[in-house]
């Protein structure tokens, strides 16, 4: 009987109306008394009324039965079984029932208030048919589950495009596993903060409520709910083993991690918002992909990339990511990338380099944090040039490290440092002696955060001035060879403009 129903809604959508009177099998038509027996009726009229009614019954009947007899089956599921490939279902404003699967190529298009709402369970929507597309929809109430990955959204097909959804009260947000082609775009992602207290009464016997399976999960400030630790949430976007995906102006909050990449390559990340998640960035064993112009903000950490190669990191801004271990970046056995003209400022630590070889590190701007470039152990041929090292209240943290092995100028070039003075004798830009930047302390400042008070006493003042004159013996420092004035840049446009002029 559902299957007639939405035999017959199409064929009404269609306009098919001959194939629907002869699909008409349970209607009988008859003719009234009172229609032969109505005295004064001119032919024309009657022929009139009659072919109007054989018009319009078609769609009269079609809309009458569809609404009155299948209302209650057209759920979004049985839609999508029912609809052609690569049709678009328009899913009306309300709140219509999830899970569903996907298996065919179609385009759900939400409209304004449309709300596909899980039962707590599992997953919302599942797209396991290549080329499906999400657009417009508010996806809501997945599984709590870890060790099943339960997400609003699950894809297992090439090509999904998800565009202008809002997805909340879940796990995951956008879970792709081992997917190619993805599209994952202006996205609005919440992380489930808390999660109800049933009560007692509610509760089957024998079986352990949501509070006894999810470990981590705190009293909040309410009787009726209970927040989760951010360890016990999910991922706002999360990809495994995947390919080729995009993921552009999404803005993710409340998560555990806000993307999250693991065995996924040349994928490009840009132009998203993420704050108030662990790691906004979460990065391991994945290779050239590519993240421009991103804004990680109030974070645990900004970014951790570890063990992978061949990415360019350009444009992002790494701000504000406070607390007593957190960072802006951390870039942790990686080689052979690029970083350039990210904004590393007002973190904990802002760059934390370690264990990482053959990186281009150009044009960044590390300022105004506690601790500005925290540099590791067995971290050789790294080219550090034009990027500005001022304003952090520890320019740098070394821990005795041997740094010898990287270049901190190249072609001449170095960096920006905040010195006392700059002698630039021949007004290129370029101060011309060489800048020794001086780490005292070390990892003491970790176990003694007062000695953070001693930094800009005169006698730390008087050791650094001492340095940059001549190397102090048994204390760890970086020496910049051609460190940079803040009037380089300057110049150099001015240089350019010259010259420009003259080949003209």
């Amino acid at each position: 009987m559902k299957a007639d129903c939405l035999r017959i809604a199409r064929l009404w959508r269609t306009g098919d109306s001959e194939s629907f009177r002869e699909s008409r099998t349970f209607l009988k038509t008859r003719q009234s008394s009172q229609d032969v027996e109505t005295p004064g009726k001119s032919s024309s009229r009657q022929y009139a009324e009659t072919s109007t009614l054989q018009a319009c019954a078609p769609r009269i009947i079609a809309t009458l039965f569809f609404v009155t007899t299948c209302a209650g089956a057209a759920t979004i599921q049985q839609r999508i079984d029912a609809a052609a490939p690569n049709e678009t279902i328009r899913i009306e404003s309300g709140v219509h029932p999830g899970s569903i699967v996907i298996s065919k190529p179609v385009t759900l298009l939400g409209e304004p208030g449309a709300e596909i709402r899980g039962n707590g369970s599992g997953n919302v929507v599942t797209i396991a048919a290549d080329n499906v597309t999400l657009r417009g929809l508010r996806i809501t109430g997945s599984g709590l589950q870890l060790s099943d990955d339960d997400a609003a959204v699950f894809v297992v097909a090439n090509n999904a495009t998800i565009e202008n959804c809002t997805i909340a009260d879940s796990l995951h947000g956008i879970y792709l596993k081992k997917v190619s082609g993805a599209q994952i775009l202006n996205n609005q992602i919440q992380g489930k903060t808390s999660v109800a207290q049933a009560p007692a009464e509610n509760m089957t016997a024998g079986k352990p409520s949501l509070l006894e399976i999810e470990k981590g999960v705190g009293q909040g400030a309410e009787n009726c709910d209970t927040t989760v630790v951010a360890n016990r949430r999910g991922n706002g976007i999360h990809q495994w083993n995947c390919e080729r995906n995009l993921i552009r102006g999404n803005e993710i909050s409340d998560a555990r991690d806000g993307i999250y990449f693991s065995f996924t390559n040349n994928s490009r990340v840009e132009n998203n918002l993420i704050r108030h998640v662990r790691y906004g960035l979460h990065y391991m064993y994945s290779d050239a992909n590519i993240f421009e112009n991103n804004t990680f903000t109030e974070n645990a950490a900004g970014a951790a990339i570890m063990f992978s190669k061949n990415m360019v990191v350009r444009g992002n801004r790494f701000v504000s990511n406070r607390g007593y271990r957190a960072y802006g970046l951390i870039f942790q056995s990686s080689d052979n990338s690029r970083l350039e003209q990210n904004d590393i400022s007002e973190n904990a630590v802002g760059l934390s380099f370690n264990q990482c070889n053959q990186n281009e590190v150009v044009g960044n701007r590390v300022t105004r944090n506690y601790i500005g470039l925290r540099f590791g152990s067995n971290s050789d041929a790294n080219r550090f040039t034009e990027n500005i090292f001022t304003g952090n209240l520890h320019p740098i943290e070394t821990g005795a490290s041997d740094v010898s092995g990287s270049l901190w100028a190249v072609h001449g070039v170095g960096n920006l440092w905040d010195t006392e003075v700059e002698l630039d004798l021949d007004r290129d830009g370029v101060v011309d002696v060489p800048h020794r930047e001086l780490d005292l302390f070390g990892i003491l400042r970790r176990d003694f955060p007062a000695i953070a008070f001693l930094s800009e006493s005169p006698a730390v003042k008087l050791l650094r001035f001492a340095n940059e004159r001549a190397v102090i013996p048994g204390i760890s420092s970086i020496e910049d060879p051609a460190p940079l004035t803040s009037r380089f840049w300057r110049i150099r446009a001015q240089r350019a403009g010259t010259s420009a002029v003259a080949n003209k």
